[in-house]
């Protein structure tokens, strides 16, 4: 008689860009189908990234409230009882967890943690999720996370941070990001096809994430102004979100908006990032980082800001990368130019770049993440 396959299911509100949606996206299409029958459960069915996810069953449940989530949630453990239930971020985490106890169900829960908890006031999206994230979320995760099978934070420095809050856990571990495949490098080769790179007499920096205050754009705006009062260079900035109208406004005040180009979300970044001469990341605080992993992988000199937590676990400070101090436009711009200025040095940070990006490969998170689910269904 055949085994039965277990049931996984894994939960995000959305899949509108970031790197949890890319994560999660990545381990959806890559995990055994042979032992796995997976499900992609979002609250609604919606974002680019859709239609990246490969042959696995997408459920909505077509909620975004926490409310609604908890509510059609508590009918999915009962309808469905699947084997293990894996989610992401902090405050739907909890629901998940108060949904699972609320159903009876026996379904074991994964959370995945990919943000620092002091950080999460800051990059809430409306006023009440900041004042809950400040006030509630440190207590209600003290109650609520050890009642989970298993935490799995993306990187150490997380996990650290997550042990100060909550002390009890069940079985905690720390599983990098499903980054790095063929398909990465397959897209960076497609042609980049943007006039700045037909110049090759003038490097191009680029930038990749979200518009929002913690990637801490306008430092790397300010920097930049730095950077071609001493020699000329163009910045692309690939991405979306909030920021972007007083972004561009500080880019004309600054006198610089006509060597900027804003170029919005892109299905392939890849091909920017392997055309441009320096990658740039200014951010104030990351969960990992992944895109520093991916434009090591497509062979682009590295900078990021030695922010909590992420770049100092993959960067080694001057071999594969250089860490600059967050919130420093003069640090910053000094890098740029130091990696511009001298190509030995680059092409230093290129291949070592490469050599490191090879740690992060979609099947090594894969496995530790079946790992995990064999472990907590044996218990």
């Amino acid at each position: 008689m055949e085994k039965a396959k277990t049931s996984v299911t894994f939960f995000l509100p959305s899949l509108e860009p970031g790197g949890t949606e890319r994560n999660v996206v990545n381990l959806v299409n890559n995990i055994d189908k042979e032992k796995y029958n997976t499900t992609l459960l979002l609250g609604k069915i919606e974002g680019d990234f859709v239609n990246e996810v490969k042959n696995i069953k997408v459920v909505g449940l077509n909620a975004s409230s926490s409310i609604k989530i908890l509510i059609k949630l508590i009918r999915y453990f009962k309808k469905e009882k699947p084997d293990i239930f894996v989610s992401a971020f902090p405050r739907i985490n909890i629901v998940c967890i108060v949904a699972r106890i609320t159903s009876g169900v026996k379904t074991k829960i994964v959370i995945t943690e990919h943000s620092v908890f002091s950080y999460l006031p800051i990059i809430a999206k409306t006023f009440f999720r900041r004042l809950f994230s400040m006030i509630f979320m440190p207590s209600l995760a003290k109650i609520f996370y050890p009642r989970a099978d298993a935490v799995i934070c993306v990187c150490r420095g997380l996990f650290s941070h997550l042990l100060k809050i909550v002390k009890n856990f069940k079985n905690i571990s720390v599983i990098y990001n499903p980054i790095i495949d063929d398909n990465i490098y397959k897209l960076s080769n497609e042609d980049a096809n943007h006039r700045w790179f037909e110049d090759k007499a003038t490097p191009v920096i680029i930038a990749v994430g979200r518009l929002v205050d913690c990637k801490d754009y306008p430092n790397l705006l300010r920097a930049f102004s730095m950077v071609i009062q001493n020699r000329k260079a163009h910045l692309i900035i690939l991405g979306r979100g909030p920021e972007k109208d007083s972004l561009i406004k500080l880019s004309k005040t600054l006198g610089i908006s006509a060597q900027i180009d804003f170029m919005g979300f892109q299905e392939n970044p890849y091909k920017f990032m392997k055309n441009s001469s320096v990658f740039v990341l200014s951010s104030n605080q990351e969960g990992f980082g992944n895109v520093i992993v991916e434009a090591m992988a497509c062979g682009v000199s590295v900078i990021s800001t030695d922010c909590p937590t992420g770049p100092s676990e993959i960067i080694e400070d001057k071999k594969n990368g250089l860490l600059v101090e967050p919130s420093s436009c003069e640090a910053l711009a000094k890098a740029i130019l130091y990696v511009l200025d001298n190509s030995e040095v680059a092409r230093e940070l290129s291949v070592n770049g490469q050599k490191r990006a090879e740690d992060f490969l979609i099947s090594n998170s894969v496995k530790g993440y079946e790992s995990i689910f064999n472990k907590i269904i044996a218990t």
